[in-house]
């Protein structure tokens, strides 16, 4: 009997041992989405993300939690809907809205903050300083995107006409093309891809800001198992981050370029006039 008993043990040690390094391989690797956003999420041809500020914060994290980490780039609204599905694992940069905490878990410590500017010809648009002054125009963004509740409301009640666009350059051609009045943009975003494109003196940045700056975050699927397992080590690890400054220097390594080119318009970095919602 002693010796049957001590094969059950045996046997129910193995299973559990089993069960652990399986659960343990099954949660090793998590699968991102995102879409080609430079500086904070860079994308090759390959629709991979490679580099990028939120990219590397994101692979320090999964280094730290010796955690497989891999992002696939595709437009916005599929990033969001594949997360939502639980296709897979998760999605950033993302701001926060009440229908998205339907299907995401946020990790709570920001990424990165944005702040929204206008963009339009450099000697075509009147100076903007409320929402109405936009009513009857033309408004570009990125397809998908988020500004706030009164420009959704805006937007619904048909105050302007807004054409979305899978890319900022994209927008930027419309813009030089007529197409559309105006362009809204993060300020670092717009930054970048206008020096790439060499037309950042054809552009004119209004001075006020159209956002304050708002923080981005990490958004996990509710529907993946393996991203709820993961979640509260992916919260610690990333917050660890934050409070010994490695948030910061990997901040201040990777966009100290990136704000010397914004900083020509209206950098998100230091204080700045909004415009009155």
């Amino acid at each position: 009997m002693k010796s049957v008993s001590v094969l059950c043990i045996l046997f129910m040690w193995a299973l559990s041992s089993s069960s652990s390094v399986e659960a343990k391989s099954q949660s090793s690797s998590l699968q991102f989405s995102s879409v080609h956003y430079p500086p904070f999420v860079v994308c090759n041809k390959d629709n991979v993300a490679v580099d990028g500020l939120d990219v590397r914060i994101l692979s320090a994290v999964a280094k730290k939690l010796n955690i497989k980490l891999s992002v696939h780039c595709s437009p916005w609204r599929r990033s969001l809907h594949e997360v939502a599905a639980g296709n897979l694992d998760g999605v950033f940069p993302l701001y926060i809205t009440d229908k998205r905490k339907s299907w995401a878990n946020f990790i709570m410590t920001p990424l990165h903050y944005e702040s929204y500017v206008l963009a339009s010809h450099s000697n075509g648009q009147a100076e903007i300083n409320k929402l109405g002054d936009l009513f009857n125009k033309r408004l570009g963004l990125h397809a998908g995107f988020y500004v706030n509740k009164k420009f959704e409301q805006s937007k619904e009640e048909k105050h302007f006409s807004l054409k979305e666009f899978n890319s900022l350059e994209l927008g930027l051609k419309a813009l030089q093309r007529d197409r559309i009045d105006y362009y809204i943009s993060n300020i670092t975003t717009l930054g970048h891809v206008a020096t790439k494109m060499g037309i950042e003196k054809d552009l004119k940045i209004e001075p006020k800001r159209f956002t304050m700056p708002k923080p981005t975050y990490l958004a996990l699927s509710l529907k993946s198992s393996n991203a709820m397992t993961l979640a509260p080590k992916l919260a610690n690890a990333l917050e660890e981050l934050r409070a010994s400054g490695e948030l910061m220097r990997i901040n201040n390594q990777y966009l100290d370029k990136e704000l010397s080119i914004s900083d020509r318009y209206c950098p998100q970095h230091v204080e700045a006039v909004t415009i009155d919602w």
